[in-house]
């Protein structure tokens, strides 16, 4: 057999060729961030992730007030790399666009020095109704380059950088966001992945997928109209960690952070005042429950009536929450509420009450839902599908939930006991 031998040129120019492309290669075949996810497999050195985006990377009422995907994307990579060192910083902010991003870049995300930047803006670049073409194409422009911006910044600043799409909304978003331009919006940020060869976390594409498969599903992600709850937060996360990784992760299984209220124990410790707010069908039952562990506490209670004309009714019932600031409120559901002829409107309303009975953002004060199937003894079918619907929302917004033991009997008063006092020995 001959042997083919390759002229000294041709060799070289096949090398020089292979080095230009390798870099485009690898950015389509391997993880969105090769040099943190070396560091990561390691595990030799502290590695550093920033998420940076608006409300709805940052901490607020939607995803509990304690933690939101950024903490998620903690766990999840730890997960997926047991022996790395990492961690991962929250700079998010409620309200912000890329331009307001752009501004507090250095402080927030690059004084950090971080290895790898998550990015998520646009759902306040595109909050805007319908404007003139010419406008509109403006808009765009300017929500590219600053967002290019963003990624040289952090380039030159030695980080890897991953885009992230924003979720998709309920009709009713508009006329500030209209549905559809999450859509053009999220177009605009894989575009430009592509263009600058860097990774995007399209969380558009697959929630919209999941919205037109599984309705009750995708509503179960989102906290209300715009913002995902904490099991949003969740998919988000892992959908981010794919991206990092090349792997799937689940956190189906990350339960609420105990103790859930820390700060109300501290206080009856201390001998100080304290104010739970409760349905009026607990009112009693919560009272007991503290005075029975701390029998000279001060405790005031404010009635949060829960026989009101309409599950709408209550949204506005629980308006009163956070301008009352207190130590801990139970949300829970009259029987005559559970029952549902309308899925969407009641997981959107009920999904209020538990909104509205947090803080805007911070853990000033804890949040515990309170199983209906206690406070009433026999729930019809109907009754106990709303029932479900109920826990479902709670501890999708990372809060704790007393419900009713499987396959066991116990009293209210019990439980709310049983519950208590693991809060205090915590």
């Amino acid at each position: 057999m001959r042997k083919v031998r390759v002229l000294p040129m041709v060799a070289i120019i096949i090398g020089v060729l292979a080095a230009c492309l390798s870099p485009f290669a690898q950015a389509q075949s391997l993880p969105g961030a090769n040099a943190t996810v070396q560091l990561l497999s390691e595990g030799r050195e502290p590695v550093r992730v920033v998420c940076f985006g608006d409300s709805i990377t940052g901490v607020y009422y939607h995803s509990g007030s304690r933690r939101a995907w950024s903490e998620m994307l903690q766990i999840a990579l730890k997960r997926l790399y047991p022996q790395a060192d990492v961690t991962v910083f929250n700079a998010g902010k409620s309200g912000h666009t890329s331009a307001m991003g752009l501004a507090r870049i250095q402080k927030d995300v690059l004084d950090r020095q971080p290895h790898l930047v998550v990015v998520m803006f646009g759902m306040n670049d595109l909050a805007y109704g319908a404007v003139a073409p010419d406008k509109d194409a403006a808009l765009k422009a300017a929500f590219v380059g600053r967002l290019k911006k963003i990624v040289k910044k952090c380039r030159d600043a030695g980080a890897e950088v991953i885009l992230c799409t924003q979720n998709p909304v309920y009709p009713d978003a508009v006329p500030r966001r209209p549905p559809h331009r999450l859509g053009e919006f999220a177009e605009l940020v894989c575009r430009m992945g592509k263009d600058l060869h860097v990774s995007v976390t399209d969380i558009y594409s697959e929630w919209e997928k999941l919205r037109k498969a599984d309705p009750r599903a995708w509503r179960l992600l989102m906290s209300e109209t715009i913002h995902p709850s904490m099991s949003g937060h969740k998919r988000i996360a892992e959908q981010v960690a794919e991206t990092i990784s090349g792997r799937a992760v689940s956190l189906d299984d990350i339960l609420t952070q105990q103790p859930v209220c820390g700060r109300l124990v501290n206080c009856l410790k201390k001998g100080k005042p304290v104010t739970l707010m409760a349905p009026e069908t607990l009112t009693d039952n919560v009272r007991a429950m503290v005075l029975r562990r701390f029998p000279a506490a001060e405790v005031t209670m404010v009635v949060l009536p829960d026989k009101s004309t309409s599950l709408e009714a209550q949204v506005e019932e629980y308006k009163s929450v956070r301008s009352r600031k207190p130590d801990l409120v139970f949300v829970s559901l009259a029987s005559e509420w559970l029952v549902y002829h309308d899925e969407e409107a009641f997981i959107r309303q009920f999904s209020w009450v538990v909104n509205r009975a947090l803080p805007f953002a911070g853990s000033h004060w804890s949040v515990v839902g309170v199983d209906p199937a206690l406070v009433y003894s026999k729930l019809t079918g109907p009754q106990q599908e709303g029932a479900v619907l109920v826990r479902e929302i709670v501890l999708g917004h990372d809060l704790d939930w007393i419900g009713l033991p499987l396959g066991r009997s116990v009293t209210l008063q019990d439980a709310l006991d049983q519950w208590f006092a693991g809060q205090v020995e915590k």
